[in-house]
């Protein structure tokens, strides 16, 4: 079966049938579904990711060049995978940021690069009192204002260093190595759970697992307890295990 689907594959890049076309995207479903359903935290979602690879798949045949001596076996899973992740990423953006939220966060950061002019970087505390409201409502403001850009694992590596490019391998591109199949899903699946964080628990787990830093070294910069740190870290920890647990 994988002979016969490379065989097609290469007689339509010759010839661009429209009837070889359709014989390739049906012996290929099964791979569509599988990726569908191994990215799909919801079932109900699973039907139209399937139509997404689908379309994945067709333009992967478009793309496809024999002559770099890749099979399109290996070729077409990373293409099925980037087209959902683009359908995901068009989905984040309908989410709209509540105009009150939206206001405050705009103060909020008005006010943090006022402090980093004098060199200082105000904790959670000292923006609650400057803007007299809650902590809770500043760490929702961010968290609401930050959700569609803060520590996405798909981001280039080096938009969190000191330098300005933003080129480079993603930061899920530094885990592991291997092409394989179950390797790309992995991890895109841990994409996926970590959207299950909020944009706190999110910075947290970079600054932690990415950058290394103490436990005292976040509290430190968040403005919190250590003690709190630590239970947002188990926390968040065991909401990536349940939601990476439940689809490998």
């Amino acid at each position: 079966m994988y002979l016969d689907k490379e065989s097609l594959v290469l007689q339509y890049v010759k010839t661009k049938s429209p009837e070889l076309r359709e014989k390739i995207v049906l012996h290929y479903n099964p791979l569509v579904a599988y990726i569908a359903r191994k990215l799909s935290f919801n079932k109900n979602d699973a039907e139209d990711l399937v139509q997404v690879g689908v379309i994945g798949l067709l333009k992967a045949l478009e793309r496809y060049l024999p002559c770099r001596e890749t099979d399109f076996s290996t070729f077409v899973t990373p293409n099925i995978i980037g087209e959902i992740k683009h359908y995901f990423r068009d989905q984040s953006r309908m989410v709209k940021v509540p105009r009150k939220l939206h206001e405050t966060y705009s103060k909020i950061k008005t006010f943090i690069r006022e402090c980093q002019r004098t060199g200082h970087s105000p904790t959670i505390s000292e923006i609650a009192n400057h803007l007299e409201i809650d902590e809770e409502i500043v760490l929702e403001s961010m968290e609401a204002g930050q959700s569609s850009v803060v520590y996405s694992l798909d981001a280039p590596s080096k938009i969190y260093s000191s330098g300005s490019s933003q080129t480079g391998p993603s930061l899920l591109d530094k885990i592991g190595e291997d092409s394989n199949e179950d390797m790309f899903l992995n991890k895109e699946v841990l994409t996926q759970a970590m959207q299950k964080l909020d944009a706190r628990e999110k910075k947290i787990i970079y600054w932690k697992f990415y950058l290394g830093m103490s436990q005292t070294e976040i509290a430190h910069k968040i403005g919190l307890s250590q003690m709190h740190i630590s239970r947002l870290l188990t926390k968040s920890i065991k909401i990536l295990k349940k939601q990476m647990d439940h689809k490998i």
